[in-house]
């Protein structure tokens, strides 16, 4: 029997009469909010055991090394529920994640595609519409100061993001949006739709000074990407550290042509010490196909 009031302060709390015109009267918010919005919406919270980079693998996720490193490892644990990223023990190399292949049904045991798979553009996939990505990842170098290099964000399919000997960025022509950190613990926002051949924009923040316990230290970080035209390049990228607006980009965006894009993890020991990144989930959206902005009449529910 149809409860009809739609909200109630007992039991679950359900949607409206007026909901997709009295079509989904009194379904369950918790179920159908997430087709409600305007963005297709993935979140993946590492919240599955991983012990080994086959299983990373089964996810959809290409691992790369870097400079040759010496037994770099990847894991999930109850004890530790992220991402942990270690580069290996070997100073100037690491490893470079990006989720721009197939999810393996064989390998992957999380029952669903948590990731926003990868991104194929073409010269107007992207006109008036948006992206947002947005990460809670830690740094820990194993004493003293910090002197690793980073990228993270979403970037075109490179196996050489950075270089080894420096860790200044080296993606491809494509680019990508995201965050860099160099040796000298910088953190800048970049984004371009040609190579990357330089670190960003800086942040203001510095991650120069870790614990010298060795322990993570947190940061949340993103962007929001709207763009009018893509085939130009322009729009706005919005770049966010701790919920704050660092920045914006408003001409060179990605996704101009035709290159493959995924969400993107890379980390490299510096010349005397190691460096670890730990993943605590990454949250991702696009418009959903069909809409443009301003979207004016939403998806109708």
């Amino acid at each position: 029997m149809s409860q009809r009031s739609g909200t109630h302060f007992q039991g679950p709390v359900l949607a409206s009469g007026r909901t997709a015109g009295g079509n989904l009267e009194d379904a369950p918010l918790a179920a159908i909010d997430r087709v409600r919005s305007v963005y297709k919406v993935f979140v993946e919270n590492f919240d599955y055991p991983i012990a080994s980079a086959a299983t990373l693998a089964g996810s959809g996720c290409t691992a790369t090394d870097i400079n040759t490193p010496t037994s770099p490892t990847y894991a999930v644990t109850g004890a530790a529920p992220y991402l942990l990223i270690n580069p290996g023990s070997k100073a100037d190399s690491g490893v470079e994640l990006q989720w721009v292949a197939a999810v393996s049904q064989a390998t992957y045991i999380t029952p669903a595609q948590r990731f926003l798979p990868p991104v194929v553009s073409t010269a107007t996939l992207m006109d008036t519409r948006e992206l947002f990505w947005f990460t809670r990842v830690g740094f820990m170098s194993d004493t003293t100061a910090w002197d690793g290099k980073a990228l993270l964000g979403w970037f075109t399919t490179d196996t050489t993001l950075m270089t080894n000997t420096t860790g200044v960025p080296s993606v491809a022509t494509g680019g990508g949006l995201g965050f860099h950190i160099g040796e000298t613990g910088s953190l800048t926002y970049l984004g371009a739709q040609t190579a990357i051949t330089a670190a960003g924009t800086d942040t203001g923040t510095s991650i120069l000074a870790l614990d010298t316990a060795a322990t993570f230290q947190w940061y949340n970080l993103g962007f929001r990407c709207r763009w009018v035209d893509a085939s130009a390049g322009t729009g706005v990228a919005d770049f966010y550290v701790n919920g704050a607006n660092v920045g914006s980009i408003t001409t060179d965006l990605p996704m101009a042509s035709t290159q493959t894009y995924g969400t993107t993890f890379a980390i490299q020991n510096g010349p005397a010490r190691a460096s670890d990144m730990a993943v605590d989930y990454v949250v991702m959206g696009i418009t959903r196909a069909g809409l443009t902005y301003p979207y004016t009449g939403g998806i109708g529910l």
